[in-house]
C-alpha cells in the first residue's frame, strides 16, 4: 500500500506517473489524503495560484490537462481515500514529541491503518521525525 502527495496525486491523474505507482493503481493499493486531495483541487481551480502544482499541469498536453481537471472533480475510484470518521482517532492517538499539523497527522494516520508506506516528492522534517518515530515507511522521489 502506498499513500501518495498531491504532486504525485496529480501524475496519477494525468498518466505520467512511474511504473510502481501505475501498479499499485491498477492494483487497488493507492491512496491520498484528503488534504493532499484537496490542496491539488485547489490548485488547479485557483486561477492565481503559481506554486509548484500550477507549473507541473501547465507542463502537461492539453489532453492530460483536460484528463487531470476531470478526474479530479470525479475522483477515480482506483484512488483510495479514508475519512475523518476512522482517521481522527488515530491521528489524535499519534505519540509524538511535536505538535502535528493536518497534513503531517492525516498522512501518518493513513499510513497506519493501512500499514503503508507514505510517499512525497517534498522534504518534511516533521514528517521525517514522526515516520521514525513511529516506525512508519517514508520514501521521497524526486518528480
Amino acid at each position: 500500500m502506498l499513500v501518495i502527495d498531491d504532486a504525485l496525486l496529480l501524475a496519477v491523474l494525468a498518466e505520467t506517473a512511474s511504473d510502481d505507482l501505475q501498479t499499485a493503481v491498477n492494483s487497488g493499493e493507492l491512496f491520498s489524503t484528503g488534504s493532499w486531495y484537496w490542496r491539488l483541487s485547489r490548485a488547479l481551480h485557483d486561477r492565481a495560484s503559481t506554486g509548484v502544482l500550477t507549473r507541473a499541469l501547465d507542463d502537461l498536453t492539453r489532453e492530460q490537462q483536460v484528463r487531470v481537471i476531470a478526474s479530479v472533480e470525479h475522483l477515480p475510484d482506483e484512488v483510495g481515500l479514508l475519512g475523518f470518521r476512522e482517521l481522527v482517532p488515530v491521528m489524535t492517538a499519534v505519540d509524538t514529541n511535536r505538535r502535528l499539523n493536518l497534513l503531517t497527522a492525516e498522512a501518518v494516520a493513513v499510513a497506519v491503518v493501512l500499514d503503508a508506506t507514505i510517499v512525497v516528492t517534498t522534504e518534511s522534517a516533521l514528517l521525517n521525525e514522526t515516520c521514525t518515530r513511529l516506525g512508519v515507511d517514508l520514501r521521497r522521489i524526486a518528480r
